[in-house]
């Protein structure tokens, strides 16, 4: 019987040496999508080419990209896409694009008001997107990233469309971190913002 117990307690022990050794759970991640800067309105000669309220939608996109882990397909799998565990965007990038489009097109001075159509004004003009991809590669090759976005401008008061185009931009990461990522996801964003504005102009 003293040699049951001797047995039990030496599992014990050993179990609990398993439990205290366990490697520590990793902690979440969090990340901003923030495009740099446009061009400043007195460095474009009559930068205000709308004039009125252009009201911008939070974009739309599909599954996956409608929630906030990072996403991410290996080569050879391009069918395949996967979601990080322990990494996640800061906000939906539906809504994360939508406040980068804000902020470049107020900077930029492309119209006179720029809003969120959350305030549902009627606004003069009026720009939807849609998210298609946002994700890294990995595996064949340096690893990089890959952003395709459809932006549409719309002429509410003329009843118009001005601009219907899908951007995609593919650009390598410094590194294969995520955060190496990250920065290469803000810099397609922003070369993406930048053509937008290139045609919304010469509309």
């Amino acid at each position: 019987m003293r040699h049951r117990w001797i047995y039990a307690l030496a599992a014990c022990l050993g179990l609990a040496g398993c439990f205290g050794s366990a490697p520590p759970v990793p902690r979440d991640h969090f990340y901003r999508m923030v495009a740099p800067a446009p061009p400043t309105p007195e460095q474009v000669e009559d930068h205000i080419a709308y004039k009125g309220i252009m009201a911008v939608n939070q974009l739309t996109a599909e599954g996956l990209l409608r929630e906030r882990p990072v996403l991410f397909s290996a080569s050879g799998r391009s069918h395949e896409v996967q979601q990080h565990d322990y990494h996640y965007w800061s906000d939906p990038p539906t809504r994360m694009v939508q406040e980068a489009l804000i902020s470049y097109l107020r900077r930029s001075g492309l119209a006179e008001t720029v809003i969120s159509q959350d305030l549902r004004i009627r606004p003069d003009f009026e720009v939807v997107g849609r998210i298609k991809r946002l994700e890294r590669l990995l595996g064949g090759g340096p690893p990089r990233v890959v952003a395709e976005i459809d932006l549409t401008l719309l002429d509410r008061t003329a009843d118009k469309l001005l601009i219907s185009r899908t951007y995609t931009v593919e650009l390598p990461s410094r590194d294969g971190s995520v955060d190496a990522s990250v920065m290469a996801f803000n810099k397609a964003l922003s070369h993406i913002l930048e053509r937008f504005l290139i045609d919304a102009r010469r509309v």
